[in-house]
């Protein structure tokens, strides 16, 4: 196999390293789309690499077969070209099973047909060898499968132009770069094929197209570096941002907007055209007093309302940029609309008060209840049943603390004929009288109960039986000049009462009490308005 040195070659094989290298790096990217730019580019790869091994055979088979090979990668670098379009826009609902097969049908088939041409000539019709300028090349007449298989392939590149610059259209500024820089990448070898194809030659000599792959190749890998070209691509602002909720709004380092979302313009009800370069300092000038307070070094988290009708209440988030030497490049501001929540809050909160409320009657009723539970409804004083549970209690508590409690059991006299003389009516302000004087006379920590018709009890802790009775004669002459009016009647009573102590005359509730009654009724026995002690009936 004899080679010939043939310039056009290093320029090939420089394409195909180039556009190899950039494979690589693609192919290490995770984006959409970027193994199939990977793809993409090992076609183009194999298309100037076998273009460049045609070129240095001299031997008609040899051409041939390099020929063979390089329509491998020429014939799959259109389709490869619209897949990737439709992944890195992320267009994907259209890579189905269904297209793919009849976007790679006429590529397969064109390799297929390539390698059986001398069978049906439908690539080329006739191929042989020609010396010209001193090179031995190869000559080509196209056939009709060639021809079908060029406009298949431009129709296919074209497609994949359309939806880069569709993309572009929609793309924020931030990312428009990107899709410049891919549409030069790819037009510039588009371009030269068409222009070769136009000035085709049926001498195989300098082909534009693979050569040119080089360029797009370096293209890409300046993008990469630069823009970050793979690594965080347009389509994730178009998937992130423009179809969030969420208003969106990107600032440079002097605060003005160089991106936006739809839902951004939105709330600022602005057009596109109206938001580019303008300062946030104006834009938020209705929505907040100081807005200078919000374009801090550090993250911020505020909440404002808009006067708009009706209004509308925002949390706001500034998350600024910085580049690697710590200088601001930018902001990043997402407006999320919380009215709904607002309203939800305010509505709570009224609920709660509400419910507050309601606790605090149904605490009331609960304390309305447990009072009228243990209070005689006539006179408000404890009962006969507090008086069981407390007396109870307060003996355990005497035991425990070895300290005396006594009790005066105090009965009106000749009660019945108050009630039999000027009814029950005046019987009742007689009582309550009664029950007014025994509150009036008793010390913190003594309770006053009513036992039962018109007996009374007053339970005095901590005291001795002396003094219990020094206090019941006090008690008693109170009592004794107590003038209750009555219509044109001025009522007075007298009263008889009996004293009992613990633990000397008796340890229990139950003990305590009947001493106390049968000191009452000796008191009673005696003439009545008397007061008898136990103790002095234990005497007798």
């Amino acid at each position: 196999m004899q080679i010939q040195y043939y310039p056009y070659a290093v320029f090939l094989f420089l394409s195909a390293f180039i556009t190899l290298l950039a494979s690589w790096i693609a192919w290490r990217r995770t984006a959409p789309g970027s193994h199939t730019l990977a793809a993409l580019l090992l076609a183009m790869t194999v298309w100037s690499a076998g273009d460049a091994m045609q070129c240095l055979q001299t031997g008609l088979n040899a051409k041939l077969f390099w020929l063979d090979a390089m329509t491998i990668g020429a014939a799959s670098a259109s389709p490869l070209f619209l897949l990737f379009t439709l992944k890195f826009t992320q267009y994907e609902r259209y890579i189905t099973p269904r297209n793919l097969a009849i976007l790679f049908f006429i590529p397969a088939a064109t390799v297929l047909l390539s390698w059986t041409n001398d069978y049906h000539h439908l690539v080329f019709t006739s191929t042989r060898l020609v010396e010209k300028d001193g090179y031995i090349l190869i000559e080509l007449v196209r056939g009709y499968w060639f021809l079908f298989n060029t406009a298949f392939s431009y129709l296919a590149i074209l497609v994949g132009l359309f939806v880069l610059a569709n993309g572009s259209l929609r793309s924020g500024p931030l990312f428009r770069n990107q899709y410049r820089i891919l549409l030069l990448g790819c037009l510039i070898p588009f371009a030269l094929s068409l222009y070769s194809q136009v000035r085709f030659a049926s001498v195989n000599g300098f082909d534009l197209a693979p050569v040119t792959f080089g360029i797009s190749g370096v293209i890409f890998l300046f993008a990469v570096a630069r823009t970050r070209f793979m690594d965080m691509i347009p389509v994730a602002r178009t998937r992130l941002i423009e179809n969030m909720r969420d208003g969106v709004l990107v600032l440079d380092s002097q605060h003005r907007v160089v991106d936006f979302n739809s839902a951004m313009k939105v709330l600022l009800a602005e057009h596109a055209s109206d938001l580019l370069g303008r300062s946030a300092l104006e834009l938020f000038s209705d929505w907040m007093d100081h807005p200078n307070d919000i374009f801090g070094k550090l993250d911020i988290q505020t909440e404002m309302r808009i006067p708009s009708a009706p209004s509308r209440f925002l949390d706001l988030r500034v998350t600024p940029f910085f580049d690697k030497h710590q200088q601001l490049t930018g902001r990043l501001m997402v407006f999320r609309d919380v009215t709904d929540r607002k309203d939800v809050e305010r509505k709570l909160r009224d609920a709660n008060f509400r419910l507050q409320s309601q606790l605090i009657e149904i605490g009331l009723l609960q304390s309305q209840l447990r009072e009228q539970a243990i209070r005689d409804p006539l006179t408000n004083l404890f009962n006969r049943r507090y008086l069981e549970e407390t007396l109870d209690r307060e003996l355990a508590r005497a035991m425990r603390e070895t300290y005396p409690v006594c009790i005066i059991m105090i009965d009106i006299d000749h009660f019945k004929q108050v009630n039999d003389t000027h009814g029950h009516e005046a019987g009742d302000l007689v009582l309550k009288a009664l029950a007014e004087g025994l509150v009036r006379h008793s010390r913190r920590g003594d309770f006053a109960c009513r036992y039962g018709g018109e007996e009374f009890i007053v339970v005095m802790p901590n005291i001795t039986s002396r003094v219990a009775q020094e206090r019941a004669v006090v008690l008693r002459d109170s009592l004794n000049s107590m003038q209750v009016s009555y219509g044109k009647h001025s009522l007075s009573a007298t009263f008889s009462m009996g004293i009992a102590s613990y633990p000397a005359n008796g340890d229990s509730r139950e003990a305590i009490l009947r001493a106390a009654d049968k000191a009452m009724y000796a008191a009673k026995d005696a003439g009545r308005d008397h007061i008898r002690s136990y103790d002095e009936l234990e005497t007798v």
